[in-house]
């Protein structure tokens, strides 16, 4: 059989150390072709016209990148989220999409604890005092610094990286809820040791709020003033998913008033941050540039499961991890996720 060709769009500059997993992880029988970061959405349609395969982070593609690559079987992300894809072009040459099956769920589930971390204990306060020459200046010891033992934490969203989010706050003795549009079964809750409140119960009784949903039209700013007003004054916001599931006007005036007490927050609704943004400016505010998910690790568990998805399709049979709004196209895969 000729060998088939993987489209590998990189969508931002990779390492060197990323690319070369990328073709030491590439399974016999394939040809990979990088397409540079930089490349045009027509510079990645004319790649897949005659390609089998497409994976990455492609950036939006049009309609008929999709209709006209006649030979495409399969639009592997390599991402959680895939809210930068076109989906209803995808829809229309019956292109599934994947995600990248929880390839990435520990770098953010650990990404996210360690927000909460650094937000009770002032972790960027006290480095920026300790390095410059003040100690304790400034900084009460015990004013606002908690522990996260005994605490609530409230995971807005309970896939991959919720429940993962969930086994590594239970370690640490907290109490962990959880809201999500598909609650799962009491067996799962058991094994997991979470239960299940509504939205409105969760933001008014939880310590900690951890955002861990898709950016899409039933979450874009769900995360509004209304939503904010319900948590408590005590209670700190940690988003590691998208930063339009926020409204950052809200969230900026709830942070300045004192309504919440802080934020951890590794992704915002402008990338890169813009430099006027007050969020740059705020005490109550821990930030990381996007950057739970990308890891050594993680990009090795990404293409190992990015991969054995494309032999599947090769082989014939169905892909796994098929993306929800593709589901009713392919009915036949909904048992095999």
């Amino acid at each position: 059989m000729a060998e088939q060709t993987i489209v590998f769009a990189q969508g931002i500059e990779m390492p060197p150390d990323i690319l070369a997993q990328a073709q030491q992880l590439k399974p016999a029988g394939f040809t990979l072709q990088l397409v540079p970061p930089a490349a045009s959405a027509a510079e990645i349609a004319a790649a897949i016209r005659e390609a089998e395969y497409l994976t990455g982070f492609p950036r939006f593609l049009p309609d008929e990148a999709y209709t006209e690559a006649k030979r495409l079987k399969l639009l592997q992300v390599l991402s959680a989220g895939y809210d930068y894809v076109n989906i209803a072009g995808a829809r229309k040459a019956r292109i599934p999409i994947c995600s990248n099956g929880g390839a990435n769920s520990v770098a953010v589930a650990e990404h996210a604890i360690m927000l909460m971390l650094a937000v009770y204990r002032k972790l960027v306060a006290f480095h920026q005092n300790v390095v410059g020459g003040r100690w304790h200046q400034g900084i009460p010891r015990t004013v606002n610094i908690y522990e996260l033992e005994g605490k609530t934490v409230g995971l807005v969203g309970l896939g991959n990286i919720g429940q993962q989010v969930a086994r590594r706050v239970k370690a640490f003795d907290a109490q962990v809820i959880y809201y999500d549009t598909f609650r799962r079964s009491l067996a799962e809750e058991g094994r997991l040791g979470v239960q299940y409140v509504p939205l409105d119960t969760l933001l008014a009784t939880a310590d900690i709020v951890s955002l861990h949903v898709p950016l899409n039209d039933d979450t874009r700013h769900m995360v509004n003033a209304e939503a904010l007003g319900r948590m408590k004054p005590s209670a700190i916001l940690i988003n590691t998913c998208r930063g339009e599931v926020v409204d950052e006007g809200a969230l900026i005036a709830a942070l300045q008033a004192g309504r919440i007490l802080a934020a951890g927050l590794d992704t915002q609704a402008k990338e890169p941050a813009d430099p006027h943004n007050p969020l740059l400016t705020l005490s109550n505010v821990t930030l990381t540039p996007h950057s739970a998910g990308p890891t050594v690790d993680s990009f090795r568990k990404r293409f190992t499961n990015g991969y054995a998805n494309i032999e599947r399709v090769a082989r014939g049979q169905v892909p796994r991890w098929i993306i929800p709004e593709m589901r009713d196209l392919f009915p036949e895969a909904t048992t095999t996720a």
